[in-house]
């Protein structure tokens, strides 16, 4: 497989919601000629074929959303003006060094964190003003499927599952309507590989790949990559369901007619939520009843979302308020290891909470530890021979 010249360095934005196969296209990718990140995080359970996204840049892409009271699940619109001018540039700074660290002086790189979809100019501004233009690729996939693996990993409802899902793929489509671009269908991209690098190679400038090369990507991109179903999200009530809809077909339209009529539409798509104000507020009360008391009552009339669940507190993503304390000790002892622990745990990465968050609520129940030289287990089996010792009860 030859590379044709380049003129200047390029990167890839894989831009698409988490658990919607943003993973194996980056690594498709990856095999037509990209460099991927050289602090990839490491495989995990959850993803046993490997992120294919940089430590580095994860971590600086959620410590920008942090700075901006958001993260990536939440589904308000991020607005960066609120940030000071001089933090802004210091958290650009923050994702150049990380670039730098993924990719060294890469010709062509594929950068892939699905955070990114909620402040894509701050990203090409970035990478522009540092001599790489950027290219994009949207990854689409059924938005209930991705419900369906977002409520399995971490216990939301599916109404805020699709929200989160319309705020990042809405954010991306407008974001990147000035960049070379491409858009893929996860499910399609499984059942013929080729037609999906045919149309990536515009944006790598390679040649379609043969051998062992193509041997590889077929063994790469097999059906045990879907863990869940397509399907209509026909649990949802409306008018989320219309919307959901509405904007999954005007994405699509887009794979293969990407122009101005497509993107019209979609706009139009785009001001039917907008004009929905009280239908987010609705979904994000609904979640927050949810995720703090595990009920699986009926939706509260007119306008509730909620699916009906009920969900383990160990679960949910996010303290809740008497966390707060816990977190500040052990941010002040100086034992919790953020680097070693995201690295260790991918998961916690992924979540984009903060790490001591993370372990504490979601973390120590399944025996993560906070630094090398700490056993979880270890601690918490001995804290139960010494309950039981003294007589204690649970």
């Amino acid at each position: 497989m030859g590379l044709l010249p380049r003129q200047a360095r390029t990167a890839i934005l894989v831009l698409g919601m988490h658990r919607s196969g943003t993973s194996a296209l980056a690594r498709l990718i990856g095999y037509l000629g990209a460099s991927l990140p050289l602090d990839a995080i490491q495989a995990h359970s959850d993803n046993a074929r490997g992120y294919w996204e940089s430590t580095a840049i994860v971590k600086a892409d959620d410590q920008l959303l942090r700075v901006a009271r958001s993260s990536w699940f939440d589904p308000r619109r991020l607005d960066l003006s609120r940030l000071e001018p001089s933090a802004l540039l210091s958290r650009k700074d923050r994702i150049w060094e990380a670039v730098t660290a993924a990719f060294g002086d890469a010709q062509l790189m594929v950068i892939k964190d699905p955070r990114q979809c909620r402040f894509v100019p701050t990203i090409v501004e970035t990478l522009a003003e540092h001599g790489v233009a950027a290219r994009a690729v949207l990854m689409l996939r059924s938005p209930s499927a991705i419900a369906r693996s977002i409520a399995a990993r971490d216990g939301t409802t599916s109404a805020f599952a699709h929200l989160l899902w319309l705020r990042h793929m809405i954010d991306a489509e407008r974001a990147t309507r000035g960049l070379m671009r491409t858009v893929i269908d996860f499910d399609s991209m499984l059942a013929d590989w080729r037609a999906a690098a045919d149309r990536l190679l515009p944006l790598t400038g390679a040649t379609m790949p043969e051998g062992e090369t193509a041997a590889a990507i077929a063994a790469y991109l097999d059906p045990d990559l879907r863990h869940h179903e397509d399907g209509a999200s026909t649990n949802l009530e409306q008018p989320l369901a219309a919307v959901v809809e509405a904007v999954r077909a005007g994405l699509e339209t887009l794979i293969d007619r990407d122009d101005a009529e497509a993107r019209a539409e979609l706009d139009r798509v785009y001001a039917r939520l907008d004009a929905l104000s009280w239908l987010s507020d609705d979904i994000i009360h609904d979640e927050l009843r949810h995720r703090r008391m595990g009920e699986s009552d009926e939706p509260s009339p007119p306008a509730s979302q909620t699916e009906a669940a009920v969900v383990p507190r160990q679960s949910m993503p996010g303290p809740t308020p008497p966390h707060a304390e816990a977190v500040a000790m052990i941010r002040d002892s100086g034992l919790f290891d953020d680097d070693w622990y995201l690295a260790a745990h991918p998961d916690a990465a992924e979540s984009g909470l903060d790490p001591i968050e993370h372990y504490l609520t979601i973390g120590a129940p399944r025996g993560y530890n906070p630094n090398p030289l700490f056993d979880t287990g270890f601690y918490a089996r001995q804290m139960a021979r010494r309950i039981a010792a003294a007589g204690g009860g649970a």
